[in-house]
């Protein structure tokens, strides 16, 4: 593999791995600052909110995780 391919798949998995950490700060963070501001209704069921900030989590998660497999091709 050629030093080009390599640092694409580098560029490529370090895009990933920052999709990752937006999706899950955002998937944290969002919804609770939503409820502080009030632009998030008060009477918002709370299993709600927290499966979709698990849903959220687990994208993230599967993010890095292809990020990863991504860098893995370079030991090859």
């Amino acid at each position: 593999m050629n030093l080009a391919k390599k640092e694409q798949i580098r560029l490529t998995a370090n895009l990933l791995n920052a999709l990752s950490s937006g999706t899950i700060l955002a998937a944290i963070v969002a919804p609770y600052i939503g409820m502080g501001m009030g632009t998030v209704s008060a009477n918002l069921d709370l299993l709600n909110l927290l499966g979709l900030s698990g849903f959220g989590f687990v994208i993230g998660i599967v993010l890095h995780l292809i990020a990863r497999r991504g860098l893995a091709q370079l030991e090859d």
